[in-house]
């Protein structure tokens, strides 16, 4: 929807429920695809080439080369989603294509949405899909059969609901994710490097698209709330400011990158930093200006007030909802079943969402429990708890990756050998809007080519969060459990289906496992379990809280309500409210798909009873790789 693809997987803010980066993608378009035409040398025009892989993936005479071209399709959808999922995409059948930076037009969207052409389109193709009968596939074709068919079915069901994502917010709108995007866009050759100025020549366009996505869906009722364009304007204020700068990050990443190419001479190297400097005052400048008039235009016209909440119900007062208004889905017609067709695409959960609310209550009041039983029976340990962070004895990112990655010897089958990766830091200039840290996903055909991001104004040993951090993204988590996939030679369409619910539960599990790796001899299991317990709570907290907002219409009012009845201060209720509104399912997706890996885990071990083994399991979820939880299940106990 008018955002490239995903091609990060981070980690939430459990404490403030900040800056979220990860860009969505839903397998099969869900409206058609009309494209910024740009002509490059003898490049080969993209629309035409899509017209024809999409007529291919209908005459294809067997399962692979159905599955093979609707891959194709996918992957194609533009040069980001191309460059950042291919290394060598010639490799792949796929030739050098136009670059397209944005491959939907808001006009066209608003089309889509009265016509239902996207509906047609995967009604073709999940027709096409049902022609090779699955009984006479390999099992390895099966699982491919059955992710296909049902992602198909839920994106078809998601395409007829139109305009209700805001492409404004602070954390998960266009103009936030585009910095990350285009500064972290692979340049291997002289050729990627003529793509990418021509991407960021087509910025502007690509901005007056979302523009008019929000006049249009503010025409439908349902206009991004003035709190949410109150965040976006003061974070767009810094970003702008620093973008005026000789070192922004548009300029200084791209210095960097163009170092390392080989086959450009010094001279070349030179006109396209010079030229790299002029494109962002010529493009990217005035079209982040031009966000901002529209964003500083829209919350003047609106003519509302601020709230009235006191400090002590949120560290930020000056951008908050009205107390006793509803902002979330559930506010908008059939706001409630969008929500529920998202949280099943955000979870891979196929539980209906007050079962979701029964999960994540259980579960909050467990873990309450639990720490009252330590708090009461180990009082020492609880004390120090309560007084300092998280201490693992490890100070550096690649020193706690390197222990991690010999730590979890014993639970986890090894890789055939360790991967590289490098720790980055994230921008000063970014910081405010990205997560706390996250994984940069490799190319599908250089995938031993991994970066990891630290936030350091959110993940710091001060903190208390650097080693649960980087378990999360590093070893056993995101870095880990993608190496280990692109190990087990997984069909090319088996890349692009997207299971947040499986690689964010994922991460989160083995987190959450990672507490134990700490040694805290004073205090044995006591502390580890009171670390771990809290970053459970945070999460339930706020999945509870997502899930209230958007499903039971829950005011901020509501939330704050809820914060003090179970004895916290509500002192972050504003700000998970706003990130919730935002980002409806986001959190579900780290939490429920952490449950549901907990759930598959008992499954399993009543399946294996005497015979059980911890790495074995993770070996079995391992090697069936992302899909939905229902799907997992049934390979994984038969």
């Amino acid at each position: 929807m008018l955002i490239p693809p995903k091609i990060f997987r981070k980690r939430p803010n459990d404490k403030t429920a900040s800056a979220s980066l990860i860009i969505t993608v839903f397998f099969v378009v869900l409206i058609p695809v009309v494209f910024l035409l740009y002509q490059n040398n003898c490049r080969t025009e993209s629309k035409n080439y899509r017209d024809n892989i999409l007529s291919s993936v209908n005459n294809a005479k067997n399962f692979k080369e159905f599955s093979d071209n609707l891959f194709r399709y996918e992957v194609t959808n533009n040069s980001v989603t191309t460059a950042f999922t291919l290394k060598n995409p010639e490799e792949y059948g796929i030739p050098d294509l136009s670059p397209v930076l944005n491959d939907i037009s808001a006009r066209q969207y608003s089309k889509d949405a009265k016509g239902k052409i996207s509906e047609k389109i995967i009604d073709r193709i999940q027709k096409k899909l049902s022609a090779f009968p699955k009984e006479n596939l390999t099992g390895k074709d099966q699982l491919i059969y059955e992710l296909i068919d049902k992602h198909l079915t839920l994106s078809k069901e998601m395409s007829k609901y139109s305009y209700y994502e805001t492409m404004l917010g602070k954390s998960s709108g266009a103009f936030a994710k585009l910095p990350v995007t285009l500064c972290e866009y692979p340049l291997d050759d002289e050729d990627d490097v003529k793509t990418y100025l021509t991407l960021v020549s087509q910025v502007p366009d690509y901005f007056k698209n979302v523009i008019e996505y929000e006049n249009d869906k503010a025409k439908h009722n349902m206009p991004t709330p003035v709190f949410l364009l109150k965040e976006s304007r003061s974070e767009l204020e810094n970003l702008i400011k620093n973008l005026k700068t000789d070192d922004n990050c548009f300029v200084t990443t791209f210095n960097e990158r163009i170092k390392n190419i080989e086959d450009i001479s010094v001279k070349n190297k030179k006109k396209y930093i010079s030229n790299n400097r002029y494109y962002v005052n010529r493009y990217i400048i005035p079209a982040y200006e031009e966000i901002y008039d529209y964003i500083y235009t829209s919350i003047r016209n609106s003519g509302s007030s601020n709230s009235k909440i006191s400090q002590s119900q949120s560290k930020n007062k000056e951008n908050l909802p009205d107390l006793d208004t509803s902002y979330g889905l559930s506010s908008y017609k059939n706001g409630k079943k969008y929500y529920e067709l998202l949280v099943r695409d955000a979870t891979g959960s196929d539980k209906t969402v007050n079962d979701l609310i029964t999960m994540t209550e259980t579960t909050l009041n467990n873990t309450l429990s639990e720490v009252l039983r330590i708090a009461t029976t180990d009082t020492d340990a609880y004390l120090y708890y309560c007084d300092h962070p998280l201490e693992s004895g490890f100070h550096s990112p690649d020193g706690i990756l390197t222990a991690l990655s010999m730590m979890m010897r014993n639970d986890y089958p090894p890789l055939d050998k360790t991967p590289s990766y490098t720790v980055r830091k994230v921008p000063d200039s970014l910081s405010d809007m990205l997560s706390p840290a996250f994984y940069l996903i490799p190319r599908i055909d250089n995938y031993d080519n991994n970066i990891i991001y630290i936030n350091p104004q959110y993940t710091s040993e001060a903190n208390g969060n650097i080693f649960t951090t980087l378990a999360h993204e590093g070893f056993p988590g995101h870095l880990y459990q993608t190496v280990y996939f692109n190990n087990t030679d997984p069909a090319p369409i088996r890349q692009i289906l997207d299971y947040p619910g499986y690689v964010e539960g994922w991460a989160t599990y083995v987190e959450l496992n990672s507490f134990s790796f700490i040694d805290h001899p004073q205090y044995a299991e006591s502390l580890p379990a009171l670390y771990r317990s809290d970053s459970i709570i945070s999460l339930a907290l706020s999945s509870r809280i997502d899930i209230g907002v958007n499903y039971e219409g829950w005011t901020l009012n509501d939330t704050c309500k809820y914060f003090e009845d179970l004895g916290f201060n509500s002192y972050y209720a504003g700000d998970i409210y706003s990130y919730v509104v935002e980002a409806p399912a986001n959190y579900l997706s780290y939490f429920i798909g952490y449950l549901e890996i907990m759930q598959l885990k008992t499954d399993y071990k009543n399946f294996k009873m005497e015979n059980y083994s911890e790495i074995e399991f993770h070996r079995a979820l391992l090697d069936i790789g992302p899909a939905d939880f229902a799907t997992i299940r049934k390979y994984l106990l038969r």
